[in-house]
Formats: structure tokens, sequence, C-alpha cells
């Protein structure tokens, strides 16, 4: 970036005439220049004559003109006093600025405070934020409720009362019995408790395989012998491709309110960018042959051979299922098979003894409609003896379960649970 200096000129507000910005004083008048009579910049700054003189660029250097307080003439920096009316320089005012003064304020009336207009900004926040604070946590609320409206609105599949057409239950007492039962195996398949054990002659336990020489065996290797020559094309770097942007320059005028002006150019471009240029060539390299021979191998050849184990039997104690009894009904009414029932048929035997495990089966049929009967599987006795034949209820479906509502609790006890499907 350079930088040079140039002369402006003022116009004479008494006669007209253009004079030179090193000028103080008209040069047909004579009158001094005043605060009236601003520095214009040449047409054409690119054609205006640099200023090389030392006098003159001292002047141009020295900084903005002063404004005289007695005779409100222009007078340059470096001057001690006022060359019109000889006043000091001490009582001038400096020209940077060319906007003239604001207006004296009338008499009594001090300057407005700019402290106010914080307060009036202050006080229409504080009035504000909140119905936007309320705005935003109203709109919050809204989304959540119409969220929670669209849920509710979508519903189970179906609700209908229905008719309990007919109850079914079944007690199941499986009964399993402590006893001595009979089992066989090789010495590693007898358990520790084993009772009574005896031993029944040889049998089969596994085979061995047992060298029985070798065998040759022919076969193909693949093996490198010798190496080809191969031509192929590739592309390498053979030198650069190379441009310059143009260059652009732009100069800048700006005024030194002294009757000079300071002009920098600043200029863009001039680069230059280069890339790679790439050649394609002929090469060669040198690439392994391989070939198939054919070998032979010795490989160990096996037999098997059968082994004998003894084989034993024996007595252990042992739980086994000996017996299912039931009890059904087509009633609200149940119960569970009795102890005589129960009862094994023979008694038992030193050391034996029996235990159970019990299952339920309850299940509901309703109908009431045209569709199908409904066969519902309640949870538990309590909530099974509550559907009487007869009686009426309400069955929903929602995903593919089906549902009984549960009726409204009386005051002061709780509401028994829905049971689902």
């Amino acid at each position: 970036m350079s930088e040079r200096h140039i002369e402006m000129f003022w116009r004479c507000s008494s006669c007209n005439h253009r004079n030179l910005g090193r000028h103080m004083v008209c040069q047909r008048c004579k009158n001094a220049k005043d605060g009236s009579e601003q520095y214009e910049m040449p047409e054409d700054t690119a054609s205006a004559v640099t200023v090389t003189d030392e006098a003159l660029l001292r002047m141009a250097t020295s900084g903005p003109n002063w404004r005289c307080a007695h005779c409100e003439s222009d007078q340059r920096a470096l001057d001690g006093g006022c060359k019109n009316c000889g006043a000091s320089a001490v009582d001038g005012t400096s020209t940077a600025d060319s906007v003239p003064p604001p207006p004296e304020l009338p008499t009594g009336k001090s300057k407005p405070r700019r402290i106010g207009c914080y307060i009036l900004l202050g006080l229409a926040l504080f009035c504000c934020c909140p119905a936007m604070i309320a705005g935003q946590s109203g709109s919050s609320s809204t989304t959540k409720e119409a969220a929670a409206a669209t849920t509710a609105a979508k519903g189970p599949e179906w609700t209908r009362a229905l008719q309990v057409q007919d109850v079914a239950w079944e007690h199941t007492v499986s009964v399993e019995r402590y006893r001595l039962v009979d089992e066989e195996g090789f010495e590693e398949d007898r358990p520790e408790d084993a009772l009574q054990v005896k031993a029944q002659g040889k049998r089969h336990h596994h085979d061995d395989q047992v060298l029985d020489g070798y065998q040759t065996v022919s076969y193909t290797e693949r093996v490198q012998k010798g190496f080809t020559t191969e031509t192929y094309r590739d592309r390498e770097a053979c030198g650069e491709d190379c441009t310059t942007t143009p260059e652009k320059c732009k100069e800048t005028c700006t005024s030194n309110k002294n009757g000079f002006a300071t002009c920098k150019t600043t200029c863009t471009g001039g680069e230059k960018r280069c890339k790679t240029r790439y050649c394609s060539v002929t090469k060669t390299r040198k690439e392994p042959r391989y070939v198939d021979e054919r070998r032979t191998r010795k490989e160990p050849r096996y037999r098997s051979v059968p082994r004998d184990a003894t084989w034993y039997t024996w007595k252990a104690w042992r739980w086994t299922h000996e017996r299912d009894v039931k009890a059904q009904g087509t009633t609200v009414q149940t119960h569970w098979p009795t102890a005589a029932e129960l009862k094994p048929a023979k008694a038992l035997y030193s050391g034996e003894k029996e235990r159970d495990t019990r299952e339920a089966k309850y299940t509901v049929r309703f109908h009431g409609d045209a569709a199908p009967a409904i066969t519902y599987v309640p949870a538990s006795l309590e909530e099974f003896q509550r559907y009487t034949p007869g009686s009426t209820h309400t069955l929903q479906q929602d995903e593919g379960k089906v549902s009984v509502v549960a009726p409204p609790a009386p005051a002061g006890a709780p509401a028994p649970d829905a049971s689902t499907k």
C-alpha cells in the first residue's frame, strides 16, 4: 500500500475565486479564508499532482487548521498566532470537524440527560418480559395438553357390555414319589449314591484310532519359476502450469482538514497460481511367474480298534412323577381334590415319600351380540368368582388384548384391579 499527498482547493465566498489549499488568503480579493469556505477535492484525484515540495509537505502533514475565535479566519496548525488579526493560537478552535457546533440552549434550561432514556427502556422491558414469559409457558402447556388429548382420543379398539355365558375351572395336583429306581451304565456314569451295584459283563465302550502304516499321496503345488516383464502406462509429474491473476489498484483520498489530502493506494491480485502437470509415460516391471508341479508325500494311515468296558446296573433314590389328580367344574364354586383322592392306591415302602405341586386354570366365556363368544382367563380365584353366569360386565380390547373394565369401587373401598389377557 502506497501513500502520497495532493493539494485541495477552496472557493472564496466574496469573489468566487478558486484558491489552492496552500493559501489562507484569497489571491484575488485578499480576504482571509473563513469557516464557510470548505476545502474541495480535485475533480480527478488520480491525475492530481503529488506534493513533493518540502514546505508544502510540512503544511500537509502538520495537522488540521484551527479557527481564530476573534476574526473567525482559518489558520494553520504550525502558525503560532492568527495572521489576520494577531490573536494567540491558544484562543483558537480546531477545524478538524467541519460540522458546525450545535446551537446553544435557551438560558435557564439544562441539556437533557441520557440517563432518562435508560430509565424508560428499563421500565418497558420490566413490563413486557413477564408477558413474554407467560406467553411461552402457556404455549408449552397448550402443546402438552393437545398431545394428551390426542392420546386419549385414540382410546381402545372396542368397548362392549357382555353377559357371562358359562364358566369352567380345573384344579390339578401333580404327585411325585421318592423311590428306588433302576439305572445302568458304565463306571463313569455311576453316581456316588448308587446302591446294589452289579457288573453285567463287557460292552462296547468306544473305538481307538491305531496307526496302521503310511501311504503315498500325490498333490499339486503352485511354485514360483522365474519372472515376466510387463509394460504399463503411468502418470507422473512433468512440470507446472502457472497463471497470474490481474492486479487491480484503487486510490482513496481523505482530507487532512488543512488544504491537503492524503491518498492511499491499495492493490489486489497479482498472485501466481500453479498446479502440477502430469504426463503419461510407459514403464516396465517384473512380475513373478508361477507353475503347477506334481509332488508326493507320506501320510499316516489309521484303523479303528473297538474297546470294551464293564457295564453296571444299580439302584438310586430319585423323585419321579407318580400321578395327576384333578378336580373340575362349571360353577364359580371350586374345590381341590380331597385327601382321600390324593391317597396312594398302595402303601409306601420303607424310605419312600410323596410331594405334590398344584395348578389352577379358570376360563370365562362372554356373549351378548352377534360377534363370536369371547373367552377370558381370570388371573386369580378371587377374580374368577366375580363372574357368575348371567352377570353383565364391560369388556374392551386395546392393542389385541381383552380386559374387563373394573366397576367403580364403593366409597371408602379400593377398586378391584382390571385383568388383562
